[in-house]
C-alpha cells in the first residue's frame, strides 16, 4: 500500500486519529506479512527449483562421466574397428589378387580342357583299335595258356610215372641190399666165431709150448769194464 494514498483523520486534540494510525499499522503488518509469506513461498519455490536443478546438474555430471567412459570405450572400439578394417582391406586386396590369379589359371585350364577334348576325340579311335587288339592278344594268350596247361599236365603224368618206377626200383634195390647185408653179417659172425676159436687154440698151444721148454734162464749181467788209466 502506498503511503501517499493514505489519509489520516485529524484528532480532536491535535495530531492524527489513533484508530486510523492503528488501522494503517495493522494493514501494513498484514501487507508485510502477506508479502513475507509470498516471498517465503517464492523462496521455497526457488529453493525447490534450485534443488531440482542441482539434482539435474548432478545427474548431468554423472551422465557426463558415464558418457565420457562410453566415449573412451567407443574410441578404443573405433580404433580397433579401424585397425580391423585396414587388415580386412589388405586381406581383400590379397583376395582380389588371388582371384585375378585364379581367373588367369582358369582361363589357361579352359584352353587346356578344350585341347584335351580335341585330343580325346582324336584318340577315341586309337583307344578302340587298341581295345580290339588287346582282346585279340588276350584270346591268343588264353590259347597259349591252355596249351601250356595241357603240356604241364602231360609232363606231371610222365614225372609221376617215372617217380613210381624209380621208387619201385629203389625199394627192390634196398630189399636186395638188405638181404646181402644179412648174408655179410652172418659171414662176419662166422668169421668172428672162428677167430675166437683160433685164438683159444693159439693160447692153448702157447701154454703147451711154455710147459715143454720149462722156465727160462734170466739174461746174464753185463761185465764191468776196467777203469782206464789216465
Amino acid at each position: 500500500m502506498d503511503t501517499a494514498d493514505i489519509q489520516f483523520r485529524t484528532a480532536t486534540f491535535g495530531g492524527f486519529s489513533k484508530q486510523d494510525v492503528q488501522d494503517y499499522i495493522d494493514r501494513s503488518n498484514r501487507e508485510h506479512q502477506r508479502q513475507m509469506e509470498g516471498l517465503q513461498k517464492e523462496l521455497s519455490q526457488a529453493a525447490g527449483e534450485r534443488d531440482k536443478y542441482r539434482d539435474r546438474v548432478e545427474s548431468a555430471e554423472s551422465r557426463n562421466v558415464e558418457l565420457s567412459s562410453k566415449v573412451q570405450t567407443l574410441t578404443a572400439e573405433l580404433e580397433e574397428a579401424q585397425k580391423d578394417r585396414t587388415e580386412r582391406e589388405e586381406e581383400l586386396e590379397r583376395l582380389h589378387a588371388r582371384v585375378a590369379e585364379l581367373e588367369g589359371r582358369l582361363e589357361k585350364a579352359e584352353h587346356a580342357a578344350d585341347a584335351y577334348e580335341r585330343i580325346k576325340d582324336r584318340t577315341a579311335g586309337i583307344e578302340l583299335e587298341a581295345h580290339c587288339r588287346a582282346q585279340a592278344v588276350e584270346a591268343a594268350a588264353l590259347v597259349q595258356v591252355d596249351k601250356a596247361r595241357r603240356e604241364l599236365e602231360q609232363w606231371v603224368v610222365r614225372v609221376q610215372a617215372g617217380y613210381d618206377q624209380l621208387r619201385t626200383e629203389v625199394e627192390a634195390t634196398l630189399s636186395h641190399a638188405s638181404g646181402e647185408l644179412e648174408k655179410v653179417q652172418r659171414t662176419m659172425e662166422g668169421v668172428t666165431a672162428e677167430l675166437d676159436q683160433r685164438d683159444g687154440d693159439l693160447k692153448a698151444l702157447m701154454r703147451t709150448y711154455e710147459e715143454a721148454i720149462g722156465p727160462q734162464m734170466p739174461d746174464p749181467l753185463p761185465l764191468e769194464e776196467p777203469a782206464k788209466k789216465k
